[in-house]
C-alpha cells in the first residue's frame, strides 16, 4: 500500500473535515507549532543575517587569509640593551624573510608605516595621516586603482615622491580637477598624485555610517618615504606587516613558523603579536553559533509545550467522539485504522502550522532586520530543520491519543454518553 492511497486519501479528507468543523480546536493544536516554528526560523534567520554582513564586510577588507604582525613591546623588566634597541621592531627583511618561508603558500606581503604630518596642495591644508605602503599593500588589502597606477618596485625601492589618494582625499586637495599628475606637500616633501582608488561604501546597518570612510580619506606614499623622510628612523621600523596566503587553512602552521622566524631575527625577543583574522572570525562563529543552540532550544520548548496542550486537546476530542469510535470499530473498520486515522488528523495539523510558523517567521524575521537595517538572509537548513521538528514532535505527541483511540472496545464505545 502507498502512501498516497486511496485509505490514506480518504483518512486526509477526514482529517481535514475533522479541523473545519472545529477551527478552534484545531487551531489550539496548532498554535505551539506556529510558535515553535516561528521562533525557531525567526532566531536562525536574524543570526544567518548577521553572519553573511560581517562576512561581507571581511571580503570587502581583503579576505579572511591574512595573518597580520603589529609591534608589541618586548623588554618589560629594565630597560633595553644598545643591541636589543637595534634588532627590535617590524622591518622589510621580516617580510621578505617571512614571503620565502614557504612560497607555495604566501601569495604575497604588504608593509605598512603611518606618520602623521601636515599636506598641503593649492586647494587644501591639513594635519594628516600618511600612509607609508609596499608595493603589494593594495592588492592583499583588496583596493584597486580606477586611475592611473600603483607604487612600483622602484618607487618602493627609492622612495619616489609618489602618493596614491582614496576619493575623499583627492576631493579635498583637488576639488576642481584631476588630481592626477597634481603636485602636493607631505610634510616638506612635494610629491605627485599617480593613482586614485576606488570609493569604498560599506554600512553594516542602513542608518548607520560608512565603516570605510578612512579608505576613502588615505594619502598613500611609498613606506620608504615615509621611513626615511618623516619619521627619522634609523632602523626603518614597521607599523605592520601582512601576509596574504592561498589557503586560509594554512595560516594556523604558517604562523608557528613565522613566529620562530621573527623570534630569531629579532634576537628572541618576541616584540611582535600575531592577529590571524580567520581564528578571530572563528571565535565570533562559535559565539554566533552558541546563539544559534539558544535559539533552537526556545523553539523546542516552544513546540514541546505544544505538544503537551495538543495531547490534552486530542484527549479531550477523543472523549467526543468515542461513539463515532464506536460506530466505526462495529461496521468493521480495525484498531489500526483508527490509529492512522488519527495520527494523519495530527500530523495535518503540524504540517499546516509549520507551514503558517514559517510564514511567521519570515515576517518576524524581515521586521527585525529592517529595524537593525542589514539585509535579510535565510538558510534553507533553517526551513527544514523547523519542519522536521515540528514533524517528529506532532507524530510523537500524536501517539498516546492515537493508541487509546485504537484500543477503544467498540461495546463500551457505543455506550459511552
Amino acid at each position: 500500500m502507498t502512501l498516497f492511497s486511496g485509505a490514506f486519501r480518504e483518512r486526509l479528507r477526514n482529517s481535514w473535515v475533522e479541523m473545519r468543523e472545529n477551527p478552534a480546536r484545531s487551531g489550539l493544536q496548532a498554535l505551539g507549532v506556529i510558535l515553535g516554528v516561528a521562533s525557531v526560523l525567526g532566531g536562525f534567520s536574524i543570526s544567518d543575517s548577521q553572519r553573511r554582513r560581517a562576512d561581507q564586510l571581511y571580503v570587502r577588507l581583503g579576505g579572511l587569509d591574512k595573518l597580520n604582525v603589529q609591534p608589541n613591546p618586548a623588554v618589560r623588566d629594565g630597560r633595553p640593551t644598545a643591541l636589543q634597541t637595534a634588532n627590535l621592531g617590524l622591518r622589510s627583511q621580516d617580510a621578505i624573510d617571512g614571503t620565502a618561508l614557504d612560497v607555495k603558500k604566501v601569495a604575497g606581503a604588504s608593509v605598512v608605516k603611518f606618520a602623521r604630518t601636515r599636506v598641503r596642495s593649492a586647494y587644501g591644508d591639513q594635519e594628516r595621516q600618511v600612509w607609508g605602503i609596499g608595493g603589494e599593500y593594495l592588492a592583499t588589502e583588496g583596493y584597486e586603482i580606477t586611475q592611473g597606477r600603483g607604487f612600483s618596485s622602484q618607487d618602493v625601492a627609492s622612495g619616489a615622491p609618489v602618493a596614491i589618494l582614496g576619493t575623499e582625499a583627492a576631493k579635498v586637495f583637488f576639488p576642481f580637477g584631476d588630481a592626477i599628475c597634481q603636485t602636493m606637500r607631505v610634510g616638506d616633501v612635494p610629491v605627485t598624485v599617480v593613482g586614485l582608488l576606488d570609493e569604498r561604501v560599506f554600512k553594516f546597518r542602513k542608518s548607520g555610517g560608512n565603516i570605510f570612510r578612512w579608505r576613502n580619506r588615505i594619502i598613500a606614499v611609498p613606506s620608504t618615504l615615509v621611513t626615511r623622510q618623516f619619521e627619522g628612523d634609523a632602523y626603518q621600523r614597521l607599523d605592520r606587516v601582512t601576509f596574504k596566503l592561498h589557503d586560509v587553512d594554512a595560516i594556523s602552521a604558517f604562523s608557528k613558523t613565522l613566529s620562530n622566524l621573527l623570534k630569531a631575527n629579532h634576537r628572541q625577543q618576541e616584540d611582535f603579536r600575531l592577529d590571524d583574522v580567520a581564528a578571530r572570525v572563528r571565535k565570533r562563529q562559535q559565539e554566533r553559533d552558541a546563539y544559534d543552540v539558544i535559539f533552537a532550544l526556545s523553539g523546542v520548548l516552544s513546540i514541546l509545550g505544544g505538544g503537551i496542550v495538543n495531547v490534552n486537546i486530542q484527549m479531550a476530542s477523543l472523549k467526543e467522539r468515542v461513539r463515532e469510535v464506536g460506530v466505526k470499530m462495529a461496521i468493521g473498520a480495525p484498531g489500526r485504522e483508527i490509529f492512522k486515522e488519527f495520527l494523519t488528523e495530527a500530523l495535518l495539523v503540524s504540517g499546516m502550522g509549520s507551514a503558517v510558523g514559517m510564514l511567521a517567521g519570515v515576517a518576524f524575521s524581515k521586521i527585525i532586520t529592517s529595524a537593525i537595517g542589514i539585509p535579510l538572509w535565510m538558510d534553507a537548513k533553517s526551513f527544514l530543520f523547523a519542519f522536521v521538528l515540528a514533524t517528529v514532535f506532532g507524530f510523537l505527541f500524536a501517539l498516546y491519543p492515537a493508541i487509546k483511540a485504537s484500543r477503544l472496545s467498540p461495546m463500551e464505545a457505543l455506550r459511552y454518553e
